[in-house]
């Protein structure tokens, strides 16, 4: 078994290939190693609240203002507030940078701007058709994500406490 230390976290590598990331396994770790902190947060809490659609473009060497974006599809107003309301929070409790919010009640888009790392692009099915930022910055590149890359899955175990009686 390996070790390879990465930011705050602590890979374990075995011979088949499978990384340990705290207590958590993956067979493919690329995400991790070659994103900033800030992308893989973003990303986390855009599949937990069930944003959908996620894609990142990367703007490195292309665009001055930002590295990356995140674009995701949200299914209300509601769920895109929740979503910006839990980016600000973790990016607080983290100590990332976070320049603001732009977000206009019936404008069905909404930007969370972390600065030179990132920007989260929060769109509602229509207006994300409409403005198509994956073909606007096509000149990056372009990929949508796997939840499973970002999200941990656990499965609660039934205690005796649980239980009906």
């Amino acid at each position: 078994m390996t070790n390879v230390c990465h930011g705050k976290h602590i890979l374990k590598a075995n011979r088949l290939s499978t990384y340990q990331i705290g207590t958590c396994f993956y067979t493919d770790i690329s995400h991790f190693l070659r994103l900033p902190e800030s992308v893989n947060i973003g990303a986390s809490i855009l599949f937990e609240l069930r944003a959908q659609d996620v894609q990142l473009i990367d703007l490195r060497g292309i665009k001055d203002v930002t590295d990356f974006f995140l674009v995701a599809t949200c299914e209300s107003e509601a769920q895109m507030q929740a979503i910006l309301n839990e980016l600000r929070k973790e990016f607080k409790a983290n100590k990332l940078p976070s320049v603001g919010v732009e977000y206009k009640e019936g404008v069905r888009w909404a930007v969370f701007d972390a600065g030179l790392d990132l920007m989260v692009h929060l769109f509602e099915e229509e207006k994300r058709n409409e403005i198509s930022l994956d073909r606007l910055y096509a000149d990056g590149t372009v990929e949508t994500l796997d939840e499973n890359d970002f999200v941990k899955k656990t499965s609660k175990k039934k205690s005796s406490e649980d239980e009906l009686v």
